[in-house]
């Protein structure tokens, strides 16, 4: 029996698991996922680490197939005690939801959650200008720079947090942070860099406070790209000049 109650899928699982949405109340910025509790497939084989499953889509209609077999790997149930299924973004709209373990072959007991309703909300409804249409978290690199890289991450909200890592004069590690609003849909605004530290201490992590200081201002602009593959970031040292340095996105 599977019920619906505020855009949480729940089903009966034996011996009384239950499945859940991660968020419960997806809009189309957030990373979907199914939650899924401890329990034994069926008598057949126990949760594993290190399971495979596959997410596969028809219209609006999802499919998670669970424990199938990969070359010559014997099928595997989700591991224990809880595992969480990547399903990824969706536009919004009503979609259905289907979990089958492939261990019952073709059997229709095999379906744990079958043709389960649940809406995807439009996120942009709730956006404020300047309506940023892309996402540009990930890590980014200049190329011609090895050892230079930032960290961005951008919320459903479209706050930023970047992390910037380099090295200082002396070869050491070093760190800045700054955390821009949008000044358009595809340029931040010039805001405060810091510089981060921490005294090392005997013990891990140190029993000193990180603590940070203004080193100057930065700003990230994608305005002549209209992707989220390269940008630029702008930045300016206290009592220095403004400097650009071209960035893109970083792919193993």
């Amino acid at each position: 029996m599977v019920t619906i109650s505020s855009g949480l899928v729940q089903a009966q699982l034996p011996p009384n698991g239950t499945t859940a949405l991660l968020p419960a109340n997806p809009t189309s910025a957030d990373n979907l996922k199914l939650s899924m509790k401890d329990r034994t497939c069926g008598g057949i084989n126990p949760y594993k680490p290190g399971d495979t499953y596959r997410v596969s889509m028809s219209q609006n209609n999802i499919t998670i197939t669970l424990g199938e077999t990969t070359g010559s790997v014997v099928p595997l149930c989700p591991s224990s005690p809880r595992e969480e299924i990547d399903i990824g973004r969706l536009p919004a709209g009503n979609y259905t939801l289907s979990v089958y373990n492939s261990n019952f072959g073709t059997r229709p007991d095999g379906f744990i959650i079958l043709n389960s309703p649940f809406t995807v909300t439009d996120a942009r409804l709730v956006k404020t200008a300047p309506y940023v249409r892309l996402d540009y978290s990930g890590h980014w690199w200049d190329p011609n720079d090895s050892g230079w890289g930032l960290f961005i991450w951008q919320d459903a909200r479209d706050n930023i947090l970047a992390a910037w890592f380099t090295y200082a004069p002396d070869g050491k590690p070093m760190w800045y942070v700054f955390q821009p609003t949008w000044e358009t849909n595809v340029a931040t605004a010039t805001t405060s860099l810091q510089q981060t530290f921490r005294a090392p201490g005997p013990t891990s992590p140190p029993p000193t406070r990180t603590g940070y200081f203004p080193v100057g201002t930065a700003k990230l602009d994608f305005s002549n790209s209209g992707t989220t593959e390269v940008g630029k970031i702008i930045y300016t040292f206290t009592g220095g000049t403004q400097l650009t340095r071209n960035i893109q996105r970083f792919k193993p």
